[in-house]
């Protein structure tokens, strides 16, 4: 990860315009902006056309941009707005909830592949029922639990009370549980 003085620096000379300089910022923070909305959007080809639309609006934008908060909290935020943008406007046409959702299989140095299989089952099935959350549970699931960010930069992100991130993170693990449960009632 590329040293913050650095960012700013990249972030200064694109404010003058220097696309040399926005092109490297880009890179550096494309796999996090990518990272983000598929997991939001659980849609590959939907994840590649935000990231474009994320750094144009970036790109736009770069002069509203303060040093009061990190360079990767405000991108956050207008990855999330993007996303959930695009996720509201998916809800009104028809939704293919049939996704690929490959599981990472990280290869196991220990005996219990078993569990290994069981952990990637339970993470695919997670991510299969993050895609039924709301938009608005299902960025603050994402950006809690699998971004792990803390409450203060999901607030700035959001623009949420701490009270609603809370709730709903509380609603989304709610639905989540509630689903894997009706198929593996143990869990």
């Amino acid at each position: 990860m590329m040293e913050q003085g650095k960012i700013q620096e990249l972030i200064d000379k694109s404010k003058r315009g220097d696309s040399t300089a926005f092109a490297l910022l880009v890179s550096e923070f494309q796999p996090l902006v990518f990272r983000l909305a598929f997991r939001l959007l659980c849609d590959e080809d939907e994840a590649k056309d935000m990231v474009q639309e994320t750094f144009v609006k970036v790109w736009l934008a770069l002069g509203q941009y303060s040093r009061e908060c990190r360079f990767s909290t405000w991108l956050y935020k207008i990855t999330c707005n993007t996303c959930y943008d695009r996720l509201r406007s998916l809800r009104h046409s028809p939704l293919d909830n049939n996704s690929d959702f490959s599981t990472s299989a990280d290869v196991a140095s220990d005996d219990n592949i078993e569990t290994l299989i069981s952990n990637n089952q339970l993470k695919e099935l997670i991510l299969r029922y993050t895609g039924e959350l709301s938009p608005m549970q299902r960025m603050v699931f994402m950006l809690r639990d699998v971004e792990e960010l803390d409450v203060v930069e999901v607030q700035e992100i959001t623009g949420l009370s701490a009270d609603k991130i809370k709730n709903n993170l509380y609603l989304a693990r709610k639905n989540i549980r509630n689903k894997i449960n009706q198929i593996e009632p143990e869990l």
